[in-house]
Order: C-alpha cells, then structure tokens, then sequence
C-alpha cells in the first residue's frame, strides 16, 4: 500500500469487514503524523465516530479531533480555529462535512466505506460527494488518498481497472 500511495497517491483498499484495515490505517497515520503532516479519516455516518474514537485516541490522545455536524457550534469553531493557526500535526476523524475544514500541510486522507451513499450531500446546497472532493483535495494538496470498502463503488472500481487509481 506505501509504494502505490507513493506512486499513484490514491488506492482502492479492498478489504472485508474485520480484515484488518483499521491496523492498517493506523500504521500509515503514525507515519504521516511523524512527517509533521495532518491526516483526515471521512466516515460515512456519524455513529462510526465513536466506535472509532477510542481506537484512535489510544494511539493518537493529544491530536485527534472529531468533527461533524452533531457536535456543538463552539467545538466546530474550536477545531476550525485550531486547524487554521496550530501547526502541531493533526488526526480528524470526521463525517462528509469535515472535507471542508482548513487543512494546511494534509499528508493523508482515508475514505473509509467510499462506496456508501452518505458521502452525498443531497438536502441542502452546496451539492457534493466528500468521497470525490476527498480525490480533488488531495491531487491540489499533494497527498495521498486511500479509498477503502468491502464492496467498492463501481466509479472507484473502474478507475483502478484503468490503472487512475491503485
């Protein structure tokens, strides 16, 4: 996974559920953290914050954050403000809407279940898919990208049969 993120920068992450890929995501966190980057970990719903929580913040309890449209307007301010002016690396663990944070210096950004429906903003504007916004950023950012799901979307599916992504 390291060579073809340091070749192609986006991978399709096959991986059935309790494969392993949660370890896998860590590994590559710890290296990006200690390149002094900041990595974004999209999950599709907000009820898969918490079960990932505690995993991360075992590893990661000083510079992880959370964020996502449940969690109070003064913590979202915080964690916008925080991303803006602190230059200490930092892990956000975050739904569709954490795409749009003030990332500087992004290293990684996983994109866990990528095939999932609720990477689309229907209701209200601006319109978007954070798992295509998540792509674009990193091509502008210069960092890597891993798509990751048991069953990947047919677009993600195609792109790697093109060899567009790994």
């Amino acid at each position: 996974i390291k060579k073809e993120l340091n070749n192609n920068k986006v991978v399709l992450f096959k991986g059935v559920t309790s494969s392993g890929k949660t370890e896998i995501y860590i590994e590559l966190i710890k290296e990006i953290i200690s390149q002094e980057l900041n990595v974004l970990f999209l999950v599709p719903e907000i009820a898969l914050t918490t079960q990932l929580v505690s995993r991360l913040q075992g590893y990661f309890p000083t510079n992880l954050h959370v964020y996502h449209s449940g969690i109070n307007p003064n913590l979202r301010y915080e964690i916008w403000n925080d991303l803006n002016h602190n230059n200490k690396p930092k892990v956000v663990l975050g739904a569709r809407s954490s795409i749009f944070l003030p990332f500087k210096n992004l290293g990684l950004i996983i994109v866990d279940e990528e095939n999932e429906v609720s990477y689309k903003q229907f209701e209200s504007r601006p319109l978007y898919n954070a798992r295509d916004l998540a792509v674009y950023l990193s091509k502008q950012m210069n960092s890597k990208c891993i798509l990751a799901s048991a069953t990947p979307s047919i677009e993600s599916f195609n792109n790697s049969q093109i060899h567009k992504y790994s």
